[in-house]
């Protein structure tokens, strides 16, 4: 509707300034009123109606198939019939006359079509620039959801890949139990449960409240702390006021699983794990801080497919305005997430 109303207001401005231009140099401005306003509509009728049609035609073809000749064709085309129409119309009705009584010559009327195409020259030039802009904004428009619909898909993929990872690690941790405490595990397989249930409500979702992914979080780690007793420490820091933000699904429990499996898992002692949560202007920060040393290892089927997920699916969801890094401290390893909400 507003494309329509759109074509029809530049359709009227742009005759009515060509028919008055006309008007102006055609020698018949000293003319009665009556006889200037029969000129003016006769020519703004045949102008549109002319205009229109070609537009009609136009719009029968598929644009973005056109060759660069056509785009030269077109235009001058139109401007020679509309500018033939106008010179015909106005010595058939008008200055006929004025050439029988000798007033004006042939040569007069000559030039005179040629006035007349150099006039409407620039409503075909407008009306193929416009018609241009449209074709590449459609054609950028049907690029930008085919990478929308590419972006989802990938990211369905992703979180397909991230949940078997999730459940895998979990197993691990209640496999140690059932040899060395078998009540141990059969509580630690109820907790198991539990965070499952929870872990699935979220993977329908690519977002999910900062709320649920802190108690995601700890589900998982009372769940290691069966496993690592008293080797497992953790805390959480979050700022208050925040727990409706919302942030990627499964991410801060990405980090938490890399904490432990790669961290706790492997030092001696165990240690603690730090969970910070903040926010800055609109940005909200999640550091994990854990006891040991981060040393990257090749990827495999089980090996670093949380980490990879991770840093893509923040790429896809906010390109560079999202941030992921992993560094050794003296005997720390800091993960840092810093994403827009």
């Amino acid at each position: 509707m507003k494309r329509n109303a759109f074509y029809w207001i530049i359709q009227i401005m742009s005759w009515s300034f060509i028919t008055l231009t006309s008007l102006k140099y055609s020698g018949l401005a000293d003319e009665t009123p009556m006889y200037r306003l029969i000129y003016v509509c006769t020519y703004m009728i045949l102008g549109m109606g002319i205009s229109h049609l070609y537009n009609y035609i136009h719009e029968s073809y598929d644009p973005e198939n056109f060759t660069s000749r056509q785009f030269i064709v077109f235009p001058l085309l139109g401007s020679l019939t509309i500018g033939t129409c106008f010179a015909l119309t106005d010595f058939i009705f008008f200055n006929r006359s004025r050439y029988l009584h000798g007033e004006i010559d042939a040569m007069d009327c000559i030039f005179f079509i040629f006035d007349n195409i150099w006039l409407v020259i620039p409503w075909f030039l407008f009306y193929h620039l416009y018609r241009f802009v449209q074709v590449h904004e459609s054609r950028r428009q049907r690029i930008l959801a085919a990478e929308k619909m590419l972006k989802v898909v990938e990211l369905e993929n992703l979180k397909k890949q991230l949940n078997p990872h999730f459940l895998f690690n979990a197993l691990n941790s209640i496999k140690a139990l059932t040899i060395s405490d078998s009540r141990q595990a059969r509580d630690a397989i109820m907790q198991l449960s539990d965070l499952l249930r929870l872990s699935l409500n979220l993977g329908d979702q690519q977002k999910a409240m900062l709320s649920e992914e802190i108690k995601l979080a700890q589900d998982y780690l009372a769940l290691e702390k069966v496993r690592f007793d008293n080797r497992l420490r953790y805390e959480f820091h979050v700022q208050e006021n925040i727990d409706n933000i919302l942030i990627i699904s499964m991410s801060l429990n990405t980090l938490i699983e890399n904490a432990v499996k790669h961290g706790i898992a492997k030092t001696k002692n165990g240690g603690l794990i730090q969970i910070e949560i903040t926010t800055l202007g609109h940005d909200v920060i999640i550091k994990v801080r854990n006891t040991g040393q981060y040393n990257p290892q090749p990827k495999t089927s089980a090996n670093g497919i949380g980490l990879d997920n991770l840093r893509k699916r923040l790429e896809l969801h906010y390109g560079s305005k999202a941030s992921f890094s992993i560094t050794n401290e003296e005997d720390t390893v800091l993960a840092t997430i810093v994403m827009p909400f």
